[in-house]
């Protein structure tokens, strides 16, 4: 009748001797500390603001767009769990509208560049948050582009400094023995660009189209690797 029960506290045993024994290890064992980590994203920038905007001419600007971004970042500091990094984010984006101007509908464009720092977390260090400060430029214009050449005419523009925070998500190095591969990622950029009226003589925009300001969303989709 002892039996049953003895065998039972040895498997107890054992099984207490294992869970310490690999709690040990694993706290002995160091995550391996992370170098640099770099991407490249096709950009879906979502601005609510643009499609608020009242040209004099009429139409609207959409409030989804296009653009192209790459980052690049270096390691900081190493945590047990965690790495902080530091490096500089770029990117351009462009957003098309139904405004008419002299020669083509009128195109909302951007250029961020600043740096920033990226907190990864995850025992890959597939997950990240990232915060950042930069030159974000912001201009309203008719591009023309042809194959014999390109013609374009600036009807307002702003210079701003621009914060943004955001979170990504390396979906390829999540897997075991790969350090590249898909990523996706969320930025959210803070900056009042002000009102925006026509600079030119033409006064398409007219003089007080309303307030482009933030919060511009960026989705980010492309390849990261480190």
């Amino acid at each position: 009748m002892k039996t049953p029960f003895l065998g039972t506290r040895v498997l107890l045993a054992l099984l207490a001797t294992a869970l310490l024994s690999s709690n040990a290890l694993a706290q002995d064992e160091e995550p391996p500390a992370m170098g640099y980590r770099w991407d490249i994203s096709l950009d879906l920038p979502v601005w609510p603001a643009l499609g608020d905007l009242q040209p004099a001419s009429g139409g609207s600007f959409d409030t989804t767009g296009f653009g192209l971004g790459i980052s690049y970042h270096v390691p900081l500091a190493h945590f047990d769990n965690s790495d902080l990094l530091f490096g500089v984010d770029g990117s351009i984006a462009a957003t098309d509208s139904g405004v008419n101007g002299v020669f083509d509908s009128m195109l909302a464009r951007q250029l961020y560049l600043g740096g920033s720092l990226k907190w990864l977390l995850g025992d890959r260090r597939n997950y990240s948050l990232d915060a950042g400060l930069g030159y974000h430029e912001v201009d309203i214009a008719e591009v023309d582009a042809e194959w014999w050449g390109t013609r374009e005419f600036e009807h307002w523009s702003s210079e701003k400094a621009s914060v943004f925070v955001g979170a990504a998500w390396d979906v390829g190095a999540a897997r075991p023995d790969h350090d590249a591969g898909l990523f996706i990622g969320l930025r959210v950029h803070f900056a009042d660009f002000g009102r925006v009226s026509d600079e030119s003589f033409l006064s398409a925009l007219g003089p007080d189209a309303g307030t482009l300001d933030g919060p511009l969303y960026l989705l980010r989709i492309g390849y990261s690797a480190r």
